[in-house]
């Protein structure tokens, strides 16, 4: 049985630092990734890691939790990154069925706990958070189904606000 309260400024603490973990990870791939359309792939997720923690960081502030950054996050982000296989396949598996059974699945319960406290805007924070996971998770699944790059990019730009090039 979860025993957990979930919350808001544990689950604030916890989606920063999911976003720190993920802009490392992407950028770790981009070390070890030479394909350019697999390199372009994975700048559009890191962008999207970088907007979204960034955007989280008012919220934080507001709810007088830290912003900072520790290097132990990020150190964590690249180990993951150095852990993946070599093969694209492989990696967009593990991407698809790891953010949304591990993140969204905990971001929703922060949401579900904010909605039962009724704090309305709370549970909109959760649940944007949610919906960020899921785009990557969209993401992951369109590029394994084969679709046109612009169909694969297109859940990570929805939720992007400095929308790099689609060409390389």
């Amino acid at each position: 049985m979860d025993t957990r309260t979930y919350d808001y400024r544990e689950g604030l603490k916890e989606f920063y630092q999911g976003e720190i973990l993920g802009e490392a990870f992407y950028s770790g791939l981009l070390e070890t990734t030479e394909d350019p359309f697999e390199r372009l792939k994975i700048a559009h997720l890191l962008q999207l890691e970088t907007e979204t923690k960034a955007w989280l960081r008012p919220h934080l502030l507001s709810a007088g939790v830290s912003v900072v950054e520790p290097a132990a996050l990020r150190e964590r982000g690249l180990g993951f990154a150095q852990a993946q296989s070599s093969d694209w396949g492989d990696k967009m598996r593990s991407l698809a069925d790891g953010i949304e059974t591990v993140f969204a699945s905990l971001y929703g319960r922060y949401g579900d706990a904010a909605r039962s406290r009724g704090r309305a805007d709370e549970a909109a924070v959760c649940d944007f958070m949610v919906e960020h996971e899921m785009a990557q998770v969209e993401f992951a699944r369109l590029d394994l189904a084969g679709r046109p790059l612009e169909q694969v990019l297109a859940p990570l730009r929805r939720h992007s606000k400095h929308l790099l090039p689609i060409a390389g």
